[in-house]
């Protein structure tokens, strides 16, 4: 039992922020309780081919809450917001996002309706599992 706990333990250290691509000192702010701004979805590589956009959120736990709580939870959410991304509500901006290429085009948006849903999804998510998360407030708006 000890070699398999151990092997967990290296596993989620190692693998901490694979599916999120949040790093380790992101996850351990959060389960601190602190509000820290996070990349839930999308590369966040303006030079990257997009397949999805970038969508960053607000995200805070009810202190204390174990990293890997944190882990396995920011990463169903990203699953339920990356389903919503993949589902007929999203069809015209993922078709949109194909045909405009690479991010690096100022124009690679998707609209405010689907970034206003894939952010519903996620703080819904997000939200019963004792987090606060909405969309960081951009300057100049």
């Amino acid at each position: 039992m000890w070699p398999f706990r151990l092997a967990r333990v290296v596993l989620v250290l190692v693998c901490s922020g694979c599916a999120t691509g949040v790093s380790t000192s992101e996850l351990e702010a959060v389960a601190k309780g602190n509000r820290v701004t996070l990349l839930v979805l999308g590369t966040g590589n303006k030079w990257a081919p997009r397949t999805e956009p970038d969508l960053y959120m607000l995200v805070a736990a009810r202190p204390p809450t174990p990293t890997e709580k944190v882990q396995l939870d920011l990463s169903e959410c990203q699953a339920a917001a990356r389903t919503v991304w993949n589902s007929d509500a999203a069809a015209r901006d993922r078709t949109m996002l194909a045909a405009q290429g690479p991010a690096y085009n100022p124009g690679a948006e998707v609209s405010k309706a689907t970034m206003d849903l894939l952010a519903k999804t996620y703080e819904d998510c997000l939200q019963p599992k004792g987090y606060t998360a909405s969309p960081p407030v951009l300057k100049g708006r």
